[in-house]
């Protein structure tokens, strides 16, 4: 098994494995700025996780996915404050290609500052060099503007857009794939 960091720093954040005890942090982000109705629709905690006990039984789950390889999630910190403003996940596609998805949700209150971008960036070296990836996926709904926005802002490559392939609440939608590829990532140092 290769030996993986915990932790991710860049200028500005720290990016790392989830603790015990971050259950606490993980709840308060979805109780301020209205970010559990920002989320809602995209990030299933931001209904799911309304106690202490639920966020903290997430952050459990959390740590053994991370464990057991079978996702990488971490959480995002400001380095000035450490204060908890979301969270980077990387789950493995196909380990055999090797392929990972890469999926972000952040604060409503840090939106527009390039948080995600810096934290999205660092977390694709790490996908990678560390987990040796040949290739990331971002998968998107095609009317979450963010989310489509910054995968292309990170250069990422739409691959498909799969129209109406969902519905829920009286609404159809649709998938759009992104992948960028080791070698494109490399170029673009």
């Amino acid at each position: 098994m290769i030996e993986l960091p915990s932790e991710l720093e860049t200028e500005r954040l720290v990016v790392r494995k989830y603790r015990k005890g971050d259950g606490k942090e993980y709840l308060a982000l979805f109780e301020r700025n209205d970010n559990r109705s920002a989320l809602k629709e995209f990030v299933d905690e931001a209904k799911e996780i309304t106690t202490l006990e639920e966020a903290e039984i997430k952050i459990r789950e959390h740590r053994a996915e991370w464990t057991s390889r079978k996702r990488f999630v971490m959480g995002i910190w400001l380095k000035s404050t450490g204060e908890f403003i979301g969270e980077i996940w990387i789950e493995p596609e196909n380990w055999d290609v090797p392929t990972f998805e890469l999926g972000y949700f952040l604060d409503s209150g840090y939106w527009n500052k390039g948080l995600t971008t810096e934290a999205a960036l660092r977390s694709m070296e790490f996908i990678f060099h560390d987990l040796k990836a040949h290739k990331i996926i971002v998968i998107t709904r095609d009317y979450n503007e963010k989310s489509y926005k910054l995968a292309e802002k990170l250069g990422f490559v739409k691959e498909g857009h799969f129209r109406e392939s969902g519905f829920k609440d009286g609404r159809r939608w649709g998938q759009l794939r992104y992948g960028m590829l080791k070698r494109e990532f490399e170029a673009m140092k």
